[in-house]
């Protein structure tokens, strides 16, 4: 019998941070010995269909009594309402035409409404955020109390930092903690640049440029190290997506890189110092640190960058440019190894065999 995954992202070694929080997920899934269907959300082939289908939603009684039903608050605009009739219609189909266990792994949490359908057809819940949408900026979504509503309707809730584990068990969800930990593959190949390190003195910035938050995060980053290299010699090594745009801030101390191919990243992640995280308004850097470390490299991040992560051995905090200059001053030892949270993936694992086994009336608290 095989469960129902939910997923924005494909499980992959290669990609985003989204790709490989989905590809631990999956490992651990794998771990409790079921088989996955992923659901198909192809219920229309192109934008216009789905369009006029948006349209089809909002005349749709059946979407208002949807709404009341579940007393689901969305914005009173054309927008919300055909994209709530929508995906009401899409999971409808999706979770009929699932022949396995009524258990809804729910990844993609962005479809708000995904749980609501779920209960209405008898399924199970586990919802597994990989962030809170509503603090994700220039994104569409609903109010933060629209997404916790519908995060609260999930039999358990696994989240990826510490802070939205408080938040959501504030307003009832039943939330745990269950974070970012290198899947077997990726593992492997950090290990690997663990065993081969031989640091020079560069630092080293990583993410995408085209991102709006971490890109502002980048430029602050720039100006601050332009004024720390008056006191320490070192260079910085600039890479990911669209960094190369970055270059009105640099001078020659920084190289801008931009994308490069896993053996360039592999090399480049070898002979870094140290890797350096500075985000601004942002839901941190919660897969990159974990794999950094990892990696045996020791970290050096801003608040914002690293929350969940202070714990952790090989990271350096800070909170502004002269915290920063200190850091950057100390001998930072090689990051040791970061232990896997066993504890966390038990109890996911335990989760997933005890509701894919429920019956419609059982509740995760037996656990």
């Amino acid at each position: 019998m095989s469960i129902l995954l939910d997923s924005f992202f494909e499980p992959s070694a290669s990609g985003h941070g989204g790709n490989h929080r989905s590809a631990q997920i999956l490992e651990l899934i794998e771990r409790s010995q079921l088989a996955v269907t992923r659901l198909n959300r192809q219920l229309l082939n192109n934008a216009r269909d789905r369009y006029l289908a948006g349209i089809g939603s909002i005349l749709n009684p059946q979407t208002a009594g949807f709404l009341l039903k579940h007393q689901i608050q969305v914005q009173p605009s054309f927008k919300s309402i055909a994209f709530c009739g929508f995906q009401r219609q899409l999971y409808d189909q999706a979770l009929a035409q699932h022949s396995g266990c009524k258990l809804l792994v729910w990844e993609a949490t962005k479809n708000y409404v995904a749980p609501f359908v779920a209960k209405d057809q008898n399924f199970k819940v586990i919802a597994i955020p990989q962030n809170l949408e509503s603090f994700v900026p220039d994104a569409f979504h609903e109010s933060l109390s629209t997404e916790i509503q519908a995060l609260a309707k999930a039999d358990i809730v696994f989240c990826i930092s510490r802070e939205e584990e408080w938040l959501l068990r504030l307003h009832g969800a039943n939330a745990h903690y269950l974070p970012y930990y290198p899947p077997h593959a990726i593992e492997q190949h950090l290990l690997t640049i663990r065993r081969d390190r031989a640091p020079k003195n560069r630092y080293l910035i990583l993410g995408s440029a085209s991102n709006p938050p971490t890109r502002q995060g980048m430029i602050e980053q720039i100006h601050w190290l332009k004024q720390i290299r008056q006191h320490l010699s070192f260079e910085v090594d600039i890479v990911g997506y669209k960094t190369e745009s970055l270059q009105e801030y640099c001078d020659e101390t920084f190289v801008l890189h931009g994308t490069v191919s896993d053996n360039q990243l592999t090399t480049i992640l070898t002979q870094t110092k140290t890797a350096l995280i500075h985000q601004t308004a942002s839901s941190g850097a919660l897969t990159r640190i974990p794999e950094l470390l990892t990696a045996g490299i020791p970290v050096v991040a801003n608040g914002n960058a690293c929350r969940s992560a202070h714990s952790y051995s090989g990271i350096y905090c800070y909170d502004d440019l002269f915290e920063l200059l200190d850091r950057l001053n100390q001998p930072l030892d090689p990051a040791p190894m970061l232990p896997r949270p066993v504890t966390a993936e038990k109890r996911f694992i335990d989760a997933v065999q005890h509701l894919s086994q429920s019956s419609p009336n059982a509740t995760i608290a037996s656990l």
